[in-house]
């Protein structure tokens, strides 16, 4: 233990212990002060909820008596006596699958039960017999039900239910609901009552949120209890006929309130009363046939002293959270103590160490250079190549239509690059020719062929007719699946024409040896105009032969080509994974380093270290952005909708954004079509810049954008110091970086040109010192979409 040091330890772990007791006697009184208000608020959604439960219980009511009417109108009401039996048979069916009805009953004018069928909780339903049927003309409910109007519903009270004048016993709970039911002839044919076992709801009120200090009560609007926790006092206004138990009787001041607001809280003695006035009505069930309303008063009575019997815990808690926290505390400090010793002596092996890794660094950075000057080299000549090939190039998909062409193509035909993708190769070729070249192209994408090359004729776009000389072979992936076909065209028309002019003059040569003959005249040479003819035709055969090996040569380009673009995907990737592994390397060394306990590093050492990790970092970025943008060409990238909205908001949140810098994104960023990975550098190394750029106490970034008939403007705006219009190419150039910083890479804003233009869109930056600047690109509408926010 010899690296405590007791004063230093002292010297924390006091003033921690301090600042420890403060904040858990703070947070234990402040929960003490709140836990009221929690049970308070707990109880208020309580009888939130208990509010809709009723409602619902209601409503559900209203929605079954309104299918019993319609079911009743539709099949039983067509005949002036309803066929009892069918109706019978409707009922039973109806109670059985509501298990919560205690009788559905059909009255006729007289108060007279018809049909009555009860539930049995253990027989299930069944229909009461004649005999047994009862007269209830006198019952309140019929009488309120014979005042209906048409469709109207009627809720009666909750009360007890009654069997032979007397109530019930034990005590059952009931609710009625009626409607009067027409024949077709619009006269009155009696009433559909449906009784509800009102235990059922009372039951789920009662299991429903059960709170630990409080106790549920529910009032009819008049004050008197139907659920309490004195089973007693419920139904009293029923069975004993008194008001003594109503609550405007025992507490006066608790219903005044109620009167005065449908929601509040009421303190009296030890206890708190939280209430609230649930009505039912027509708006609240959702059906405009109910015509009254009922209104219930549900209450929650909490106990303070319970409550504050509960809070006594809270000490103990408070005593064993200081002191486990205390011990904790005292075991960090110590930990800490620990490792600063075993990094003091990890820095002793470090500082052996550092000129080795300079020595590492700089030699890393050395073969980083010569390679990235390498790769820029050989993709400067491919370019090169390919922009200025003398024939013409174009990649079609599977259906022959161009999806690109080079320069040289577009000028052979006439038609621009837009045009030309609009068309398949059928459109411009010579309807003579047009069967041999299908037939050849359906061989070469069924793979019955490698390649084929013919000479057939095109029409240009002002229906002059060429020769070209078309070689056509496989654009395959790595799995031998095909990508695109390849084409490259010669025009060939004067070669053509020569040959045929060569046998137009052969067969005039042939013409004059006969002649010759027939004059006597020992051959056509000797004739001085003859003899010059015959020159220019070998002249022109001679010409024919060096148009051959031309092609020759070209075709033998065109695969170079090819060849030195695959290589140079290739490289790029190789480039990135074998200079990654030395930095992962160094980044081992480094940690195995650190830890090392016998060593200690000084202040210039820790200075070394953190250099030699910035620049692994520059390294590692700059490598990354280099594989980036060599993957930007890569055709086997997916292509799929893309939620520019999304993907902005899901780049913001991943990259680090300063407190005093507000993004703004429209809210119309549209669907494109296009590689995500793509679009997402696009928009990051936009942001990142945007970002950097910012100097201000407060910054402003803004991405929007505007949409023509054409295309997608997109924007990427802020108020940062700005750029000079002298600099608005060179920041699209590789590895250029106008600000000079080692922590730039200079390839952010190049990728974005090249993905901009992979996608046949532009990209230009505006400007202002001071003011802000302003990145606009554009995307072609051809494979996007609006997307309704």
């Amino acid at each position: 233990m010899k690296f405590i040091n007791i004063k230093k330890l002292l010297l924390f772990f006091i003033p921690l212990t301090i600042i420890t007791y403060l904040v858990i006697h703070n947070y234990y009184t402040i929960i003490t002060k709140n836990q009221l208000e929690i049970i308070k608020n707990g109880a208020a959604n309580d009888l939130n909820s208990k509010g809709i439960l009723i409602n619902d219980m209601y409503k559900n009511l209203a929605m079954d008596l309104d299918i019993i009417n319609w079911e009743y109108q539709k099949d039983f009401a067509k005949d002036i006596k309803p066929n009892q039996d069918k109706l019978k048979d409707f009922f039973l069916h109806l109670a059985n699958l509501q298990t919560t009805y205690d009788q559905v009953r059909f009255i006729d004018t007289l108060g007279h039960e018809i049909i009555r069928v009860d539930f049995d909780s253990i027989n299930a339903a069944k229909v009461t017999e004649f005999d047994k049927l009862q007269n209830k003309s006198n019952r309140y409910y019929f009488k309120n039900a014979k005042k209906l109007q048409k469709d109207d519903i009627y809720f009666s009270n909750i009360d007890l239910n009654m069997e032979h004048g007397k109530i019930e016993i034990p005590y059952n709970p009931v609710l009625r609901v009626a409607k009067k039911v027409y024949t077709p002839t619009n006269n009155w044919s009696g009433v559909l009552i449906i009784n509800y076992f009102m235990d059922n709801l009372f039951d789920r009120l009662a299991r429903q949120s059960k709170l630990k200090y409080a106790n549920f009560e529910l009032r009819t609007a008049e004050g008197f209890s139907l659920i309490s926790e004195d089973a007693h006092k419920n139904f009293k206004h029923i069975t004993s006929n008194s008001d003594s138990l109503a609550l405007y009787h025992t507490h006066p001041e608790l219903w005044k309130k109620i009167e005065q607001n449908p929601t509040g809280d009421y303190a009296f003695k030890n206890n708190i009363y939280l209430y609230k006035k649930v009505t039912i009505n027509s708006k609240s069930i959702k059906n405009s046939h109910y015509k009254d309303q009922k209104t219930f008063v549900l209450i929650h009575k909490i106990d303070l002293k319970k409550v504050y019997q509960s809070q006594s815990i809270y000490a103990i808690y408070e005593w064993a959270s200081f002191i486990i926290i205390t011990i904790l505390i005292f075991l960090i400090l110590l930990g800490i103590q620990y490792f600063n010793h075993k990094v003091h002596l990890q820095n002793k092996t470090l500082q052996d160490q550092n000129s080795q890794l300079e020595t590492l660094k700089n030699k890393l950075q050395d073969t980083l250079r010569i390679k990235l000057e390498e790769l820029k080299l050989t993709e400067n000549k491919f370019y090169s190549i390919f922009n200025n090939a003398g024939i013409g190039i174009t990649l079609l998909d599977l259906k022959g239509k161009p999806v690109f062409s080079n320069k040289k193509l577009n000028d052979i035909l006439g038609y621009s690059e837009k045009e030309l993708t609009a068309l398949t190769f059928a459109d411009f070729t010579h309807p003579d020719d047009l069967e041999k070249d299908m037939t050849q192209f359906q061989k070469l994408i069924q793979r019955k062929i490698d390649s084929y090359n013919i000479e057939k004729r095109y029409i240009r776009k002002d229906k002059t007719v060429i020769w070209g000389d078309l070689n056509v072979s496989l654009l395959l992936n790595k799995e031998n699946e095909i990508i695109n076909v390849i084409g490259a065209v010669s025009d060939i028309t004067e070669r053509k024409d020569a040959q045929r002019e060569t046998r137009n003059l052969k067969k005039v040569i042939k013409s004059l040896d006969y002649i010759a003959k027939v004059l006597k005249i020992d051959s056509v040479e000797n004739i001085s105009e003859i003899n010059e003819s015959i020159n220019l035709v070998k002249y022109i055969e001679k010409q024919s032969e060096d148009i051959l090996k031309a092609n020759k040569a070209r075709e033998e380009l065109l695969t170079n080509l090819e060849h030195k673009n695959s290589e140079l995907n290739n490289y790029a990737h190789i480039v990135s994974h074998d200079l990654k592994a030395p930095l992962r390397s160094i980044y081992t060394l480094l940690n195995w380093v650190e830890e090392e306990p016998e060593n200690s590093l000084t202040d210039e050492s820790k200075m070394y270290c953190q250099l030699i990790l910035e620049n692994l970092e520059k390294m590692e970025s700059l490598i990354t952005g280099i594989l980036s943008y060599s993957s930007i060409d890569d055709d086997k990238m997916a292509e799929y909708d893309i939620n520019t909205y999304d993907l902005v908001n899901e780049i913001v949140k991943l990259i680090l954004v300063p407190k005093s810098i507000q993004i703004k994104i429209d809210a119309n960023l549209p669907v494109i079509k296009g590689n995500k990975h793509r679009i997402l550098q696009v928009f990051q190394n936009l942001i990142q810049n945007a970002i950097k750029s910012i100097t201000n106490e407060t910054g402003q970034i803004e991405v929007g954008v505007k949409e023509t008939l054409e295309f997608w403007e997109f924007y990427v705006k802020d108020n940062g110091k700005g750029i000079e219009e002298k600099y608005f190419k060179k920041i699209f150039e590789l590895f250029q970086s106008i600000d000079d910083s080692e922590t730039k890479s200079g390839i952010g804003l190049s990728i974005v040109k090249k993905v901009i233009h992979f996608y046949k869109g532009k990209v230009w930056v505006e400007s202002e010192i001071t003011k802000g600047t302003t990145f606009y690109f554009t995307l072609p509408k051809a494979e996007t979409k609006t997307l309704n926010k």
